[in-house]
């Protein structure tokens, strides 16, 4: 996906619809060490939110879409176990998925104090079930940019949209490069995970991000939401 975690498939805040607060088995981040598998939660998280979405014939691709309307990496003041200091959101994804190390220049040097912890160590990558290591990894948002632009954003002031593309709370997850090519601009009717089992958690986390920001679905992925999750 352009510009574009762990049974335990979490969300961290509480101000989303009630559909995302309710995901909390479905596809989450920290302490990524095994893929989540199907379970009744993701499902009924599915079920509500295909009664709350707008669902639409077909995705209409709407003229103008480019990653730049949706900013770039916004900077944190993030505190781990690792060390605090600024960090991109795609950084602290990276942390919350593999954990990580003190950053060797923040020691080095005055002026690198605060710099962003370095992130370590392995995880299993949700969408293929193999090992991941930091540099493997892309961050992929749930929801494509260029499907959210066709689906509603194209008509949000740009903060949204930049809210959006570091929703890192719902949206975002490290992922294997190679997945992450293969799903390109792909909505849930075109791409679910190869791993099986996570077809269900996807679905709900995908849907999940729709209801908090409301987006359209269209049919086909109203029809691969329910087969996913056996509705």
């Amino acid at each position: 996906m352009r510009g574009r975690t762990g049974p335990v498939f979490r969300l961290r805040g509480t101000t989303a619809p009630a559909v995302a607060g309710a995901v909390v088995l479905a596809l989450g981040i920290t302490g990524c060490t095994a893929p989540h598998v199907y379970t009744g939660e993701d499902a009924a998280v599915v079920a509500r939110a295909l009664t709350e979405l707008t669902v639409v014939d077909r995705r209409v691709h709407v003229l103008g879409y480019t990653r730049e309307h949706f900013g770039g990496w916004a900077d944190h003041w993030y505190e781990h176990a690792a060390g605090a200091g600024m960090c991109s959101t795609r950084g602290i994804v990276l942390l919350e998925t593999f954990g990580g190390t003190a950053s060797p220049t923040a020691e080095a040097t005055t002026e690198q104090v605060g710099s962003c912890p370095t992130a370590t160590g392995t995880a299993t990558d949700l969408y293929s079930g193999q090992p991941l290591t930091p540099q493997d990894v892309e961050v992929d948002h749930v929801v494509p940019l260029a499907v959210a632009w066709d689906h509603g954003a194209h008509a949000w002031p740009r903060h949204h949209r930049v809210d959006f593309a570091n929703d890192r709370e719902l949206n975002l997850l490290a992922v294997s490069g190679e997945q992450n090519r293969h799903k390109s601009d792909g909505s849930l009717s075109e791409w679910s995970p190869p791993h099986a089992g996570t077809a269900c958690a996807y679905a709900a986390r995908y849907l999940s991000v729709a209801v908090r920001y409301s987006l359209s679905i269209t049919k086909d992925d109203k029809e691969a939401a329910g087969s996913a999750c056996g509705l």
